[in-house]
């Protein structure tokens, strides 16, 4: 660049490092300042650019470096002790801009081990040796720990710090569960904090103070909060640094993987009709308790068998799903609204005798609802001992319990016996059910399940972080339940295939296994 062109080029960027500096500095003057600052550092730093098309970042690069030098020189002589004269919250804000505020500023960011040691020694006066034996660590310890925070403090007065848009707009998450045991992710997730931190790392690494900054939530309430989502594997620390270890599928993602999917849904619907509707006869011949329900329950049922089995349930095999920070096997991930057409949920559980119990909940319906029995051992092994019809008399407390299952519709009482409203297969009766399903899904679905995996997959990995890449196939396989399963059967629902207006004494989506 030549000299004519670098005082052309300065001319024309002189208004716009002006603007730079008013948004910046306190005073016009001061602003004027800093931009012949600036300005001089351009001119004289002329030689070090390297190609034209490169001025621009140079130019923002120059003025950064003399903004952080100039507000350097400004704190340079306005620093303070820390003692333990601190205002209260309603003298000083951040308007103020006075020392005092910086020091309560950073001590919001002071980590745990730093800050426990500076307020009792400073705040609550204590020496050195009962500040030792009160957190159990060495006095040189001790020593090195408010050497090292007055350091820490000092040099976070000089810093600019700016909250990040979660302290404004902060994140909902959905958390999602797929696997073994019992779904605890769910309540520990409903913490908005966590939520929060979760989001805050998920793609950028970052440390407890910069997840503060980012969230706007100041480390003492952070603390807590930070090791727990470790201790379950919902964060992982790398040197001070934390990310998020389960996958966020976005809005953003999720519109972009459905409308990739919309070209499968009536193509799944069609399918799963014609296989209900032409297996349906050698579905009742099996002679199953409830094989003589109505036909619309008995397309419920057999749908709801082939919807699990399409969701990953019941395939006979067991889910290659990572460990969970609570033991079990499972799938973890967030999402950050849930779809409307997310209709359906599933579950299963076990009685005393190894009998099972599967739900398949229709949300828009209440009728027949895992939370009726999750949970609740007693209720399990009470409804289990109804199906199998071999224990007639019941106690008082059973009785409570049986009247409750009446109330909700999954038993009905006559002539002194109780009936479940439910079907109930023998083993080799479902195993003969999942052989026609599983054929079917080989024969007619494999190749569009797998159409849909990449799409999704493809999709969602462009959306997650590299960390966490590995996850991808996993979660994207989990997340297809919408768009296999709930659209297809949302389109068999307004077609009436599947009619809602259910029989009173039939349950149409729970059923028994006995084993």
């Amino acid at each position: 660049m030549t000299e004519i062109e670098l005082h052309e080029k300065i001319a024309e960027v002189s208004k716009t490092i002006f603007s730079y500096c008013m948004a910046k500095t306190p005073t016009r003057e001061a602003a004027e300042d800093l931009s012949q600052d600036i300005l001089y550092e351009l001119i004289k730093s002329a030689e070090n650019i390297r190609d034209d098309n490169a001025f621009y970042a140079f130019m923002w690069g120059v003025a950064g470096n003399v903004y952080k030098q100039w507000y350097r020189k400004k704190l340079k002589d306005h620093t303070c002790e820390l003692t333990e004269d601190i205002p209260s919250d309603d003298v000083f804000t951040e308007d103020d801009n006075n020392d005092i505020y910086l020091l309560r500023r950073e001590l919001t960011l002071l980590s745990e081990k730093y800050r426990k040691a500076t307020l009792l020694y400073y705040v609550d006066e204590l020496s050195c040796s009962e500040i030792s034996s009160a957190l159990a660590i060495s006095e040189s310890m001790v020593k090195y720990l408010l050497f090292k925070s007055r350091k820490i403090l000092k040099e976070g007065m000089r810093m600019e710090r700016n909250l990040g848009e979660l302290s404004y707009n902060p994140k909902t998450l959905i958390p999602m569960y797929s696997g073994q045991g019992p779904n605890r992710f769910w309540q520990f997730m409903q913490s908005k904090i966590r939520q929060n931190i979760v989001s805050a790392c998920y793609n950028d690494a970052l440390t407890v103070q910069q997840i503060s900054l980012e969230t706007g939530i100041p480390l003492p309430y952070l603390d807590d909060e930070i090791k727990a989502l470790e201790d379950k594997q919902v964060i992982i620390r790398e040197g001070v640094h934390y990310k998020a270890n389960v996958i966020i599928i976005t809005s953003e993602c999720a519109d972009e993987i459905e409308r990739s999917m919309t070209k499968f849904h009536e193509r799944i619907a069609n399918k799963i009709e014609s296989f209900v509707s032409n297996n349906l006869n050698g579905y009742k011949q099996l002679g199953f308790q409830g094989h003589d329900f109505s036909d619309n329950t008995l397309r419920w049922q057999l749908a709801v068998i082939l919807f699990r089995m399409i969701s990953g349930v019941d395939c006979g095999t067991e889910p290659d799903a990572p460990k969970t920070g609570w033991g079990e096997s499972a799938y973890l991930w967030c999402v950050e609204k849930l779809n409307k057409r997310h209709i359906f949920s599933y579950c299963g559980v076990d009685g005393k005798y190894g009998d099972s119990l599967y739900f398949f909940d229709y949300w828009k319906s209440g009728k027949g609802d895992h939370h009726d029995f999750y949970g609740n051992e007693r209720y399990i092994n009470i409804f289990c001992d109804l199906c199998r019809g071999e224990k007639t008399s019941f106690s008082e407390y059973d009785l409570e319990a049986i009247a409750e299952m009446i109330k909700k519709g999954y038993v009905i009482k006559e002539n002194e016996t109780y009936r479940v409203t439910v079907p109930i297969y023998t083993f080799n009766q479902y195993e003969a059910i999942l052989n026609m399903v599983r054929n079917f899904i080989s024969n007619e679905l494999a190749a569009i399940m797998r159409e849909l995996d990449h799409n999704a997959i493809k999709i969602l990995s462009a959306h997650t972080p590299k960390h966490l890449q590995n996850q991808v196939q996993g979660i994207a396989s989990m997340d297809k339940f919408v768009n296999a399963v709930c659209i297809p059967a949302t389109i068999l629902i307004d077609r009436h295939f599947l009619s809602t207006a259910w029989q009173p004494f039939e349950m149409p989506t729970t059923y028994v296994v006995l084993k």
